[in-house]
C-alpha cells in the first residue's frame, strides 16, 4: 500500500522506518515497481516541510557513515539546487508563467489524450492514470513520461509541467519547472533526455510493464536539444540575506505570524520564539485548482500545521485566502509587526508581490525569515549539480548537519 504522510508525525514514522532500507538505496532507487517500496515517499512532506531537510539529513547520518547514504542524501538535496538555482535566475519562471499563448486545437487535444492515458504507449498511459489518480509518479518515471510526452509525442513541455504542478503532491515551482526544462534540452546546453525501451525494460518492473500493456515506444525516435539559455555568472542575481533568528520584537506592538504551504512547521523554525496575537493561515485559491488528490493531501497538512501551530504558539490560527484578507486581520487585531518565511521563487511569492506595501500603507512592517538550512545551502547553486554538491557534500561529511543548519 502506498502512503504518503500528511501530517508531522507520521512523516517522522515514515522517516525512521525508511532508514532501515536507506543504505539500499542506490542500487534500489531507479527501479519502479507497484507501491513504491524503494524510495521514502516522503517527497510532498519534505516539500510542503512537514519535515524539513536537515531532520532526514540529520536522521540519516545519525544512523550510518556519510559515504553509506550519500546517494540519499543527494536526492534529498536535489530540491534545494534547483531552488537556489532558480532563486538567481526568476526571468526563467516568469518566462514559463507568461507562455500562454494560443495553441493549435490539435495539439490541445493531443495533450489532453496523452494526459488522461490515452496514447499508443500502453506503460505511459499507466503513469499517466497513476498521475491522475494518486498524484504521485517515481522519479524515473516521471523522467520517461517527461521525455514521451515532448519528444516522442511533440508537445509543449510547458503544458506538460503545468500538468505535473497540477496533480503532484509534491509539485515544487523550482523542480517541476527545471526537470521539464532538463529533459527538453533546454536546461543545460548540449544535453536531453530520451525515454527508450531498452531503459525501461530494464528498471520497470516486468509485471508492470505486462499490466499496463507493455511499453509502446517508438524506436526511431531522436530527441532535439533545445536551445538552452543559462546566462553568464555575472547576469545571476544574488540571495538577499535574510534573518534566522527573530530578534526581540518591541512588547509594546502586536505581531502576526503568517503560515502558508511553503514551511508547515513553523515551530521548529527561526519563529518559533514568538508569541504572535494571531497565525494567519495563508490558502489561497489557485487557478486552475488542484487535484482532488492533491487537495486532499493539502487539506490534511494544512490542518496539522494550524493545530500544531496553535498549540505551540498558544493563538487562534485564522484562514485567509487573500493578501488583503491578512491586512484585514492585521488592522482588526491592531498588528504592529507581520512575520512570515519568506517564499522563494514561485506561485506564492507571485501572489504576495505587492503585499507589503499594502501592509506599509497600514503602518504594519513585515519581518521576512529564512531557515539557516536555506541561507547557507542555496548560494552554492549557482551553476550545475555536481559542484553544488561537491561543496556542499565535503560539509556534510565533514560536520554533519551542523555544517549546514
Amino acid at each position: 500500500m502506498m502512503e504518503f504522510p500528511a501530517t508531522r508525525q507520521s512523516a517522522l514514522q515514515r522517516l525512521d522506518d525508511f532508514l532501515a532500507e536507506a543504505p539500499l538505496y542506490a542500487a534500489r532507487r531507479n527501479h519502479v515497481a507497484s507501491g513504491h517500496p524503494h524510495v521514502s515517499r516522503l517527497s510532498a512532506a519534505i516539500r510542503h516541510r512537514l519535515i524539513t531537510e536537515a531532520e532526514v539529513v540529520e536522521a540519516a547520518l545519525q544512523k550510518y557513515p556519510f559515504r553509506v547514504v550519500e546517494k540519499f542524501l543527494q536526492e534529498v538535496l536535489w530540491r534545494g539546487y534547483w531552488k537556489g538555482w532558480l532563486e538567481r535566475r526568476p526571468w526563467v519562471w516568469d518566462g514559463y508563467g507568461a507562455s500562454d499563448a494560443a495553441v493549435d486545437p490539435e495539439v490541445a487535444t493531443a495533450c489532453r489524450e496523452v494526459a488522461a492515458g490515452r496514447s499508443p504507449s500502453g506503460i505511459m498511459n499507466h503513469f499517466a492514470r497513476e498521475l491522475l489518480e494518486t498524484g504521485y509518479l517515481h522519479n524515473h518515471a516521471r523522467m520517461w513520461w517527461a521525455s514521451y510526452w515532448i519528444h516522442h509525442c511533440g508537445l509543449p513541455w510547458e503544458f506538460g509541467a503545468r500538468h505535473f504542478f497540477r496533480h503532484l503532491l509534491d509539485a515544487d515551482p523550482a523542480s517541476n519547472t527545471l526537470g521539464w526544462r532538463w529533459v527538453a534540452g533546454r536546461q543545460t546546453r548540449g544535453k536531453t533526455y530520451l525515454a527508450t525501451a531498452q531503459n525501461i525494460r530494464k528498471f520497470c518492473a516486468p509485471e508492470l510493464l505486462e499490466q499496463a500493456g507493455g511499453v509502446g515506444l517508438d524506436e526511431h525516435v531522436v530527441a532535439r536539444a533545445g536551445l538552452a539559455d543559462d546566462p553568464t555568472v555575472d547576469d545571476l542575481n544574488g540571495l538577499p540575506e535574510l534573518p534566522n533568528e527573530v530578534g526581540l520584537p518591541d512588547p509594546q506592538r502586536r505581531i502576526a505570524l503568517i503560515l502558508h504551504d511553503e514551511d508547515l512547521c513553523l515551530e521548529t523554525g527561526p519563529a518559533d520564539s514568538l508569541r504572535p496575537a494571531v497565525v494567519l493561515q495563508f490558502i489561497p485559491e489557485p487557478e486552475p485548482p488542484p487535484s482532488e488528490p492533491r487537495a486532499q493531501w493539502l487539506g490534511q497538512a494544512r490542518a496539522d500545521a494550524a493545530r500544531r501551530a496553535a498549540a505551540h504558539f498558544g493563538c487562534e490560527v485564522r484562514v485567509c485566502r487573500t493578501p488583503e484578507a491578512m491586512t484585514g486581520a492585521c488592522v482588526a487585531e491592531g498588528v504592529g509587526s507581520v512575520f512570515l518565511m519568506e517564499p522563494l521563487v514561485g506561485p506564492l511569492r507571485d501572489q504576495l508581490r505587492e503585499w507589503p506595501a499594502d501592509l506599509l500603507t497600514r503602518g504594519i512592517s513585515l519581518g521576512r525569515l529564512r531557515r539557516r538550512w536555506d541561507s547557507v545551502l542555496l548560494p552554492h547553486a549557482s551553476r550545475g549539480f555536481f559542484p553544488f554538491w561537491n561543496k556542499v557534500g565535503r560539509m556534510l561529511a565533514k560536520s554533519g548537519v551542523e555544517g549546514l543548519s
